[in-house]
């Protein structure tokens, strides 16, 4: 009885040091420390230069983490879900330069996702249930930049982007090292298991969110009085500056980018349009007639 008595006293203590380093690691997260930021503001990317800045902190970034292993002359990061009518680009920008991003790509018939290479058998389970699924990548942020928590201001936006235009289920490829904190921390549910990706030479793992309950999920993790710190009230409750939580109009994104934007992207990576099947190329073409032909003319 006394072994087993100090067993259940192990496992409790175990859990209120768990709750205890959730709780630090959370209240750290949500530390304002913006003051040191130049007219912080966040936004979906629209101009050339704020995608091409966006791109570079991309490529630096997974190139310092063993996921970029070509180099590129113009060091950017960007494939063809990046140039799709569909893909927002969320970049938070101190004045006028992009220091963190991430990207949501929402599901077509034809492009479907990233995540499609790996995990194509859970996500067409889905979509066969009517789910409107998107994909959360291309997460970048200078390491000098991190002490900011710039990417739990970019993961509010794209959550509260999300919801707003009728994304059912938010999946994400993590590395196997971060499972836990996107699981603890934001509240992901393990979609699949571990995988190889070949495309970035490493292992990862699918993680999804239910974009309509995940404000219930916050409040039944977070909103007991065990925390006194929490996401809960900055995803759901928190008021700042450079985000109006209160939109209601319409707000979706899928409108296709000027031409001269794509024209000088594919430019620098014309490789973009190679392994595409030719019903995508046909959607590029009447997407982006000029940057297409731009792309596919040959260089001297």
């Amino acid at each position: 009885m006394a072994a087993r008595e100090a067993k259940v006293e192990k496992q409790s203590q175990r859990g209120i040091e768990r709750r205890r380093t959730i709780r630090i690691r959370r209240s750290a997260l949500i530390r304002d420390n913006l003051d040191d930021i130049d007219r912080p503001s966040m936004k979906i990317a629209e101009t050339l230069e704020e995608l091409e800045q966006a791109f570079r902190i991309v490529y630096r970034e997974y190139r310092a983490a063993g996921y970029v292993k070509d180099s590129d002359p113009h060091q950017m990061l960007y494939s063809v879900y990046s140039l799709l009518p569909t893909a927002s680009v969320f970049v938070f920008k101190s004045y006028l330069d992009v220091i963190s991003t991430m990207s949501l790509y929402k599901d077509t018939r034809v492009f479907g996702l990233p995540m499609d290479a790996v995990y194509k058998p859970e996500l067409d389970e889905l979509r066969a249930q009517g789910h409107r699924v998107a994909e959360i990548g291309a997460l970048a942020t200078p390491k000098n930049r991190r002490w900011a928590n710039l990417v739990v201001y970019l993961a509010k936006a794209l959550f509260h982007y999300a919801h707003l235009v009728d994304v059912d289920y938010a999946c994400i490829m993590v590395n196997p090292k971060h499972v836990r904190f996107y699981k603890e921390i934001f509240l992901f549910e393990e979609m699949a298991e571990e995988r190889m990706y070949e495309a970035v030479g490493a292992p990862a793992v699918a993680l999804y969110a239910n974009v309509h309950t995940y404000d219930q999920r916050m409040l039944d993790a977070y909103g007991g009085e065990d925390f006194e710190t929490d996401l809960l009230s900055f995803f759901v409750k928190m008021k700042n500056s450079i985000m109006d939580p209160s939109l209601t109009y319409p707000v979706d994104n899928d409108k296709p980018l000027d031409q001269s934007i794509i024209c000088s992207l594919l430019e620098k990576r014309p490789t973009i349009l190679e392994g595409l099947t030719e019903e995508q190329i046909q959607v590029l073409t009447y997407l982006y007639p000029e940057a297409v032909r731009c792309a596919k003319a040959p260089r001297h």
